[in-house]
């Protein structure tokens, strides 16, 4: 009876130790908006992640923030941000819902586009440049 018994715990503890998730600190990129709430229940603020991420087999394009001063995210609206700071899953966030990013740190950043300050160059430097440079 024992062993059945000790069996028993090991499958429970296998089972239940990982449905406690651990809290995901996330350091995103994006743009920092302001929503307002349909119901008349005041604004809240979202991040526009650019890049995409994926979490749990999820893609997240915008994150609902946390914060307990909302008034500082006021300089950074519509800017282009870093934030640093704690993904809320389980029951404390809506499951259909945006994520919810409870924030410890966001600051302003410059927007690299990588295509922008690329120099334009034709078929033919090109061509010209992979002879020049090849080894043959």
């Amino acid at each position: 009876m024992r062993p059945a018994r000790l069996v028993l715990f090991l499958i429970l503890l296998c089972v239940c130790v990982p449905l406690q998730a651990k809290p995901k600190r996330l350091i995103v990129l994006g743009k920092l908006t302001q929503a307002t709430a349909s119901s008349g229940g005041g604004s809240g603020w979202c991040l526009q992640l650019n890049p995409v991420i994926i979490v749990d087999g999820r893609q997240l394009s915008f994150l609902e923030i946390q914060t307990d001063h909302p008034q500082k995210l006021e300089s950074l609206q519509d800017a282009f941000v870093q934030a640093k700071g704690t993904l809320i899953t389980g029951d404390t966030a809506d499951a259909d819902g945006a994520p919810i990013l409870k924030l410890s740190s966001v600051h302003s950043v410059k927007y690299n586009n990588p295509y922008k300050d690329k120099p334009k160059t034709s078929l033919w430097s090109s061509v010209a440049n992979f002879f020049w440079t090849s080894p043959i």
